[in-house]
């Protein structure tokens, strides 16, 4: 049976999905290789290796590049992963940088979703490539106790919110300076009710790169006491993976045995690798992948790993298979990339 069976056999509402802690406004831009002229459209750079070099051969010679916008719409991790998996059908919550308390910003008003804005929304740039993208963006910092402007946007519910879900979803831990914090707070709430194995914590890192050994190992090892009280799950990208295996285990190449890596020395029960080319899933029950669902020519890549998470978790608090997982993020991402925006389940289905 696929997942579009597995799926017809099951009652999809009531599950609840909570998401903290980011947002951000992107500004989706392309820049151009070649600036357009009389009766010639302008050329953009077409890979991210291409826009490498070529930065390279400007090296103490100093440049400019023009930038074509492509468009500027809600961006983060949250932000994403909330769409896909509220247009899925899931009931979410999200906890995040979305605007002043009690007033979302109007780029995230069509989210499907409850909204608790505690602060304004990170600004960052992404420039769009075939291949993928780069995202510019400066670090968010706060004053206060970024856990009391939490609990006050949620109206003192915060703790509910982040208990009480099928799914509990952290996200952008490496570009928040205050997300560690939070996700140690959100572990406080969440060990003083007792264990519910039958609930998921999500989690997704963002690019690490600039994270220490120390940073990394102390992230991993919070995910694992996570376990204690939720079944755990850590997403990953290509990149994100390869920088953790240099970083903590540098004699492991293979994708597969990074994630046996990441299971057995911090306690991790699942963990999900998914490249442009293959897509790795590895539980309890062995390790499932498939090959990922490539589109050669995407409309848009912002978000697309977002996408595939929010698909992702849909999937498994709807009780689906290893294989019909990956499968079914797979689809909504190849959705997302192909017509620049989530997927509804009817037309994922169709």
């Amino acid at each position: 049976m696929n997942w579009q069976g597995a799926l017809n056999e099951r009652v999809l509402t009531g599950k609840r999905i909570t998401v903290g802690f980011d947002g951000f406004v992107d500004t989706i831009v392309k820049p151009l290789r070649h600036a357009a002229a009389a009766g010639t459209p302008a050329v953009p750079f077409g890979t991210i290796r291409e826009f490498g070099e070529f930065l390279i051969g400007k090296a103490e010679k100093s440049c400019s590049i023009e930038l074509e916008p492509v468009a500027r719409r809600l961006g983060g991790n949250l932000p994403y992963l909330s769409c896909a998996a509220g247009r899925l059908g899931a009931d979410v919550s999200c906890l995040g940088m979305l605007g002043q308390p009690g007033r979302p910003d109007p780029v995230f008003a069509k989210m499907p979703c409850k909204l608790y804005p505690f602060a304004p929304p990170g600004q960052s740039t992404c420039l769009e490539f075939g291949d993928g993208k780069i995202l510019l963006a400066a670090d968010c910092a706060f004053s206060e106790d970024v856990w009391r402007l939490v609990d006050a946007a949620a109206g003192g519910r915060a703790e509910e919110l982040l208990t009480s879900p099928d799914l509990l979803a952290l996200v952008n831990w490496s570009e928040l300076s205050f997300a560690h914090g939070l996700w140690e707070r959100t572990l406080e709430a969440v060990r003083s009710y007792p264990p519910d194995r039958e609930r998921y914590a999500f989690f997704d890192l963002c690019d690490v790169s600039r994270k220490a050994v120390e940073e990394l190992e102390a992230v991993l090892r919070l995910m694992g006491r996570f376990s204690a009280c939720r079944k755990t799950v850590l997403s990953l990208n290509e990149n994100e993976a390869r920088v953790i295996a240099e970083q903590l285990f540098p004699n492991v190449q293979a994708l597969p045995g990074i994630a046996e890596k990441l299971c057995a020395g911090y306690g991790i029960d699942e963990v999900i690798i998914h490249t442009i080319r293959e897509t790795y899933l590895l539980t309890g029950r062995g390790l499932a992948r498939r090959h990922s669902d490539f589109v050669p020519a995407p409309k848009i890549s912002t978000g697309a790993g977002d996408n595939f998470n929010g698909a992702f978790c849909f999937a498994t608090v709807q009780g689906l298979g290893d294989e019909d997982r990956i499968a079914f993020a797979n689809a909504a991402a190849r959705f997302y990339i192909t017509h620049g925006r989530a997927a509804s389940l009817a037309e994922l289905v169709e």
